[in-house]
């Protein structure tokens, strides 16, 4: 049968139109980032920030009085000593040494303060912010301090060049760290179910927020690495089986977990994003050392970051379920260690970044950030 002309352009006409539909209809996809251009330019951002973030920080006294070096001054080291894992350039081992010096020097055995709590002076960062004036020393700012310490000396080992000039300031560093951690060995209890282990907290008189006790023991797989010793990993590995305990698996495949969930089971609460960020560090960085966590839970964490944490490319929630708007809205890059694992998580942050860059006040850990980004672009 033959088509009329006009019934013809009607069949055009309504083909044109539904492939107009079709193709209005689907998302705008971004282009594959160009990783080696993505790579050089995380590199020369965090190089026009790191110098000078040190030369500010060298330029007044090292003071934990309200949590300053645990919640501030930490993630620089952390961003220099994980730079320097990246990287083996040896800029990021000496401005770390310059930091790292300024930081020990601030430890209470230095200046003879005395833990109000405890009765005694000890190897560590106190604080009065959040102890009622009492000046306490915490397990988490020990944690969150000592890591990057024992980071360094772990970075350093991996690097012959490095070990040829910084072994003496790796070494001094990780002692450092390992007295500090040191200080805690009384807190940790067993328990309370098989395999499982858990921090107490002397100020609090109960056992610790999970971020609190997964602080140090970040810092405890650290120390391992430097000794090449895994029996430095009980502690961790019972803090790790306490965690994996008290994570819920959601319908859709992803981990949540509370702030504070009771000792006998995982409770029903939603932690924030920013110390959500800690535990989910720690479970990628057990994953990559054998320690309790697998890649599948690496996955569950990815979904969570991407479904909850950042579930659009410049959309950041309050808490893990997803919820409000985020009160630090560059907790996101503290995750940044999934993006070494999980494409789709290390896309979103880039493009995150590039929104991002313009801010000069931008905390330092925006720096920890561009470095796990920088891992993810070899």
């Amino acid at each position: 049968m033959r088509l009329s002309p006009w019934f013809t352009a009607c069949l055009v006409f309504a083909g044109v139109l539904s492939a107009r539909v079709t193709a209005e209809s689907q998302p705008a996809t971004r282009p594959a980032p160009d990783l080696r251009a993505e790579r050089t330019w995380l590199l020369r951002q965090f190089d026009q920030r790191a110098a000078s973030r040190v030369a500010e920080a060298l330029s007044q006294p090292a003071d934990n009085t309200a949590g300053g070096i645990a919640w501030g001054h930490s993630y620089l080291m952390s961003a220099l000593a994980e730079m320097l894992h990246a990287t083996g350039d040896s800029r990021y081992a000496a401005l770390f040494v310059r930091l790292g010096t300024w930081v020990a020097d601030g430890r209470d055995d230095r200046h003879q303060r005395r833990d109000e709590v405890r009765g005694k002076v000890l190897p560590a960062w106190g604080s009065s912010k959040y102890s009622d004036g009492k000046w306490y020393v915490w397990a988490v700012h020990t944690g969150m301090i000592a890591a990057p310490m024992a980071r360094f000396g772990a970075a350093v080992n991996e690097h012959p060049r490095l070990r040829e000039r910084f072994k003496a300031d790796a070494g001094r560093f990780t002692a450092i760290a390992r007295e500090a951690l040191g200080a805690h060995a009384d807190q940790f209890r067993p328990g309370p179910a098989d395999g499982e282990g858990h921090l107490y907290g002397y100020w609090l008189k109960r056992g610790l927020p999970l971020n609190q006790q997964n602080a140090p023991a970040r810092a405890w797989i650290w120390l391992a690495d430097v000794a090449g010793d895994r029996a430095v990993l009980d502690e961790p590995t019972h803090l790790a089986t306490f965690l994996k305990n008290r994570l819920r698996l959601t319908e859709d495949g992803a981990y949540v977990w509370g702030y504070w969930p009771p000792l006998d089971g995982p409770g029903e609460a939603f932690e924030d994003i920013s110390h959500a960020a800690i535990n989910a560090d720690f479970i990628v960085l057990c994953a990559e050392n054998g320690i309790v966590f697998g890649q599948q839970d690496v996955d569950r964490v990815a979904k969570t970051f991407l479904t909850r944490v950042m579930p659009e490319p410049n959309k950041v929630a309050n808490d893990l379920a997803g919820r409000g708007v985020a009160k630090y809205p560059y907790a996101p890059f503290m995750w940044g260690r999934l993006a070494r694992h999980d494409t789709a998580v290390r896309d979103r942050l880039l493009e995150y970044a590039h929104t991002r860059i313009d801010d000069k006040s931008a905390p330092n850990t925006f720096l920890v950030g561009l470095v796990h980004l920088v891992a993810a672009t070899r």
